[in-house]
């Protein structure tokens, strides 16, 4: 598997811990989408299980412990790569981490319920899925040291399912541990925040995301673009970087994002039902749509700002931004789609924009 990009603090952290006698029972993993929360939640199943980290005293060692492949401290290592846990879990098939999120994963109707409906498109994860969560973490793993459940996005949680779920991550079997990952940890219950391990991810310097991306076997010149375009965020500079299309369309989204952002409110409540319906069909592509109103509004406050802009421009600018940080939090909770987009829009200010006669108009539907 290749390498973390960027967190060092934080993969120092996760070795200090799996190498402890007792490793939390349950981490929160918060930042932004693409920040690298479930590349890190692996790599400390990995360290958890890494059979070359965790491996079992040989016979015959010497008292001093001559054998000195086993004698590195786990936190000075990272996971072999190699042995058959680390192979698993690289490759998404280690029977023990089990990704939760909404839809019928670990789905557990009640005893003598046989009529409970699959809900494979449920925008919430369940009681149901909370209870397969408590019966599986009462089981002893398969074959791992420790099995992880990796819940994301765990701001998802229905009510009834938030609060049943509390017991289990306080007192949970020592075989398991649980990783919740968010980018709205202000949703979730203060009692399930409290019951866990929190770790802030923040967004990663351009720099290191390209030297990320060249060690990867990224060529330089597509490394440093799709640095520059994920705005701080390894795993949408990773995605990219695989498919530097998502990326040559943003001259066009930013061309779409000025039209937008120089028309009345008609024309925005138009592009919010387009973005809504794009949404639920590509969520991916039309978050990076966000990024890119990220992008116009950041510069138009750089270049205000370095010219001396009105005062009154520069707010409404900072303002836009607020707008899009509220309209993530709010896509990752359940506010429905269209009204988050709405409000977002409406909170942009409205721009002059001079529009040569060749130009062809932007369509919003």
């Amino acid at each position: 598997m290749p390498p973390l990009i960027g967190h060092a603090g934080i993969l120092r952290e996760l070795q200090a811990l799996a190498a402890s006698d007792e490793p939390p029972h349950a981490l929160l993993l918060a930042g932004p989408e693409g920040t690298g929360r479930t590349a890190l939640a692996t790599e400390y199943a990995l360290l958890l299980n890494c059979e070359r980290l965790h491996a079992p005293a040989t016979a015959g060692a010497s008292l001093f412990g001559d054998d000195s492949s086993l004698m590195a401290s786990p936190t000075t290592l990272l996971p072999c790569g190699e042995c058959r846990p680390c192979r698993l879990i690289n490759e998404g098939a280690h029977p023990d981490i089990i990704t939760l999120g909404p839809g019928d994963t670990l789905c557990r109707p009640r005893d003598g319920d046989s009529s409970h409906p699959k809900h494979p498109d449920s925008r919430d994860i369940r009681i149901c899925q909370v209870r397969g969560i408590i019966d599986l973490a009462s089981r002893y793993p398969f074959e791992a040291r420790y099995r992880m459940i990796i819940i994301d996005p765990a701001d998802r949680f229905a009510r009834e399912a938030a609060h049943t779920v509390l017991k289990t991550l306080e007192e949970p079997p020592g075989h398991t541990v649980f990783a919740l990952i968010t980018a709205a940890p202000e949703a979730l219950l203060e009692t399930i925040i409290s019951r866990c391990r929190r770790i802030d991810v923040q967004p990663v310097p351009r720099a290191e995301i390209q030297a990320g991306l060249i060690a990867r076997g990224v060529e330089p010149e597509l490394a440093a673009r799709a640095a520059e375009a994920s705005h701080g965020k390894p795993g949408r500079a990773i995605q990219f970087a695989r498919q530097p299309d998502l990326m040559g369309d943003r001259a066009r989204l930013a061309q779409r994002c000025a039209a937008v952002a120089a028309e009345g409110t008609g024309g925005r409540f138009r592009y919010a039902s387009d973005l809504a319906e794009r949404f639920r069909k590509d969520r991916a592509a039309v978050l990076v749509e966000i990024d890119v109103w990220e992008g116009f509004w950041e510069e138009r406050l750089r270049n205000g700002a370095s010219e001396g802009g009105r005062s009154a421009d520069l707010t409404g600018y900072v303002e836009a931004l607020g707008a899009i940080r509220q309209a993530r939090e709010d896509l990752q909770t359940n506010v429905i789609p269209r009204t988050a987009f709405e409000l977002m829009l409406l909170s942009f200010p409205r721009v002059t924009l001079a529009v040569s006669p060749e130009e062809e108009p932007v369509a919003h539907a």
